[in-house]
């Protein structure tokens, strides 16, 4: 191996050079590898750094999505909720009746609206957009005479810091329109002051107030002016107002102060439960009328009174207070009295008109024959014609008597258990004997009997039937039906107590009764028709009143008419007929009696003894039941008692044959005894022999009548 050649500096330096150049450029590149590691590391460091940052961010990003997110949605649902309210609220100001407003008064006094209903605007005629452009036309709508007032209300309000509560006129679409304004006041920062507030149309209230207001006046008015006594009270009974009569009425002073007192202090303690129980009543029935009171004046002086009472009520039906007019009846009653004897006057004048004109003629019936077998005394026959005829007109003169007698008093009913069918069927058969009316009558089964007195209700159907005949010319048809009613007590102003009933009814087809006729034809003498007594009515009227029955009578001119007769029926249970005393045997004929004659009246007394005489009988007279008493007593001494006696029902100023009879039968209870009266309204004659009597004898009576009750012994 050759060994190397010596090498050139130059080489050498250069060798060095790069060696050291190589050495040099290795440090540095160790230094940056050693650099380029660091950074590197640095650089990862960095970028995991980075990534943590970008992953927090992203998580970062993520919660505020979430957050965002969530709160955009709670915007959202409050954004529902606020327009649900806003769209209720909106809907609940649309639907109230008035209109609802806004308003934001500055602190240096410049109003403006915030807000205007629909309502506000229609009720006040605004134009929505102009009015909240400027507010100043609203208030332009305000009746130029009140806006002062509400400007006041609204500076006195805004100082006190209250509610402001106005009423007063808005000028709409022309017309004057009263509304009512409610605003309640906040203040805000800076001393602005919001009002919210409410306006309403009480245009209709208003008017109806001072049509109230005038109304009331006018009462009042009225009410001082009305001649009557009119209290207007709570529906307590309190006084609320009374005007100046109802002062006067009761007594009290004209500055006294009523109000508050009760009603019930002016009436009588006899009175006062009538008064309360009706005034409770009231208020189910709305109305009295006629009610009659004791009442009491101041001075506690009392006089009867009588009331119409009403309650008032709302337009919902609710009571609201009470009208009372009272009235005196003191001067009514006397002027009712004076009236009714006026009226009894007239009727007593044409009752002794009549009375006058058909007694005259009996009388020149009566006269005339007479006269006639005076003339004729020479012809016996002629003679007893002329008085036979004389004797029917003195007849005549009797039915008449009894008739006013009947009429008078209705005479005392001898009342039996009667089958009505009969006692129609046999009056009827008379009274339309003779003319062409024929009767349909109607008895159904089950009728009950009545408590009546055959004879007498023969008469009420005889009078009855022959007017119905009369007002059909005598030729038709009188229906009559019969029927039984049962009237509850109270039912019937005629028959307060009710009871059961018979009812007669008598239906014609005549001229009926001019309405202004119907209250009169009960009363005596008065008729409407040709050669009408104008009697028969007046009896039968008083006949059935004096039974207990009523008589009703609807008629109607051209279409006839119907009267109603109600006799009370006899008891339900069919008791026995009364049975009649056994009639006796006659007494021989050729038997003088002794009898004794008592009336008060001599010329009584002179015809009865010499009719008597003419009998064959001998005969004393008395003057009264004492006097006769007597006489009996002394007779029996003597060994003379006496057959009959014959005693006036009524002595005056004496003893009458009622009292007497009891003493003579003390004496002699064998007597026979006769009560004689030209009256027949008493119990004695009506049941005479449960008084004592054999016999009744009605004045006047004529030969025959009396023979009859003298030939008949009594039965022992």
């Amino acid at each position: 191996m050759a060994e190397p050649e010596n090498p050139d500096p130059g080489m050498v330096d250069k060798s060095t050079r790069i060696e050291a150049e190589r050495d040099y450029y290795r440090g540095v590149a160790e230094r940056l590898g050693r650099k380029a590691l660091t950074d590197a590391q640095d650089f990862t460091r960095l970028i995991d750094d980075l990534r943590a940052t970008e992953a927090e961010l992203r998580r970062g990003r993520e919660d505020l999505e979430r957050q965002v997110a969530a709160r955009t949605a709670d915007l959202t649902r409050s954004n529902s909720e606020l327009a649900e309210v806003t769209t209720r609220y909106d809907e609940l100001v649309r639907r109230i009746p008035s209109g609802v407003y806004t308003l934001l008064v500055r602190a240096e006094g410049c109003p403006s609206f915030e807000y205007l209903s629909p309502r506000a605007c229609l009720m006040l005629g605004y134009d929505h957009d102009a009015v909240l452009a400027d507010a100043d036309l609203g208030f332009a709508a305000i009746h130029p005479d009140d806006l002062g007032d509400l400007r006041h209300a609204n500076e006195s309000a805004t100082r006190a810091g209250d509610p402001l509560n106005w009423e007063g006129r808005f000028v709409v679409d022309g017309s004057t329109r009263w509304m009512r304004i409610e605003a309640h006041q906040t203040v805000m920062p800076g001393g602005d002051v919001l009002w919210n507030g409410v306006v309403s149309d009480v245009t209709d209230r208003r008017l109806a107030q001072d049509e109230l207001r005038d109304r009331e006046q006018l009462y009042r008015l009225l009410n001082e002016l009305a001649p009557n006594a009119i209290t207007v009270s709570d529906l307590e009974g309190r006084i609320r107002m009374l005007n100046r009569p109802a002062r006067q009425l009761f007594g009290e002073d004209e500055d006294a102060d009523l109000v508050g007192r009760s009603v019930f202090e002016w009436v009588a303690p006899d009175s006062l439960e009538l008064a309360q129980a009706k005034f409770l009543e009231l208020f189910a029935v709305s109305r009295f009328q006629g009610l009659e009171f004791g009442f009491l004046r101041r001075d506690g002086s009392r006089f009867d009174g009588e009331a119409d009472v009403s309650l008032a009520r709302d337009e919902q039906g609710r009571p609201r207070m009470v009208i009372i007019v009272a009235s005196d009846l003191t001067q009514r009653r006397r002027l009712e009295g004076e009236r009714l004897r006026l009226q009894k006057l007239e009727a007593i004048g044409t009752l002794a008109g009549g009375l006058a004109h058909d007694f005259n003629n009996l009388l020149q019936g009566v006269f005339g024959y007479i006269s006639l077998a005076r003339m004729k005394i020479e012809d016996p026959a002629a003679a007893a014609a002329m008085l036979a005829q004389a004797e029917r007109a003195s007849g005549q003169a009797v039915s008449l008597t009894s008739q006013l007698l009947t009429f008078a008093k209705g005479g005392k009913p001898q009342k039996k258990r009667l089958s009505v069918p009969a006692v129609v069927e046999e009056a009827t058969h008379f009274a339309l004997s003779g003319t062409s009316t024929v009767c349909d009558l109607d008895a159904p089964a089950g009728l009950w009997d009545a408590d009546a007195d055959e004879g007498q209700i023969v008469q009420v159907v005889q009078n009855i039937v022959m007017n119905a005949s009369q007002a059909m010319q005598q030729a038709g048809v009188v229906r009559i039906e019969l029927g039984n009613l049962e009237l509850p007590g109270g039912s019937d102003g005629a028959l307060p107590a009710g009871g059961r009933f018979v009812v007669v009814r008598i239906a014609d087809a005549g001229v009926g009764i001019a309405p202004s006729y119907l209250p009169r034809i009960f009363d005596p003498y008065f008729t409407t028709k040709q050669g009408g007594s104008g009697l028969g009515l007046a009896t039968a009227w008083s006949i059935v009143k004096r039974h207990g029955g009523s008589i009703r009578v609807a008629s109607e001119p051209g279409r006839g008419t119907t009267f109603e007769v109600l006799l009370p029926a006899a008891s339900a249970e069919a008791g026995p007929m009364p049975a009649e005393p056994p009639a006796g045997r006659e007494a021989p004929g050729q038997r003088r009696l002794r009898v004794l004659v008592m009336d008060d009246e001599e010329l009584i007394r002179s015809v009865a003894g010499a009719m008597i005489g003419s009998l064959g009988h001998t005969v004393d007279e008395a003057v009264d039941g004492r006097e006769a008493v007597a006489m009996v007593e002394r007779a029996l001494a003597a060994g003379q008692p006496y057959d009959i006696v014959v005693l006036d029902l009524t002595v005056r100023g004496g003893m009458g044959g009622d009292e007497a009879i009891g003493l003579i039968r003390a004496l002699a209870p064998g007597i026979r005894a006769v009560v004689s009266s030209g009256y027949s309204d008493s119990a004695v004659v009506a049941e005479f022999r449960a008084h004592g009597f054999d016999a009744f004898l009605n004045k006047p009576y004529t030969i025959e009548a009396l023979h009859e009750v003298l030939v008949v012994s009594p039965a022992h």
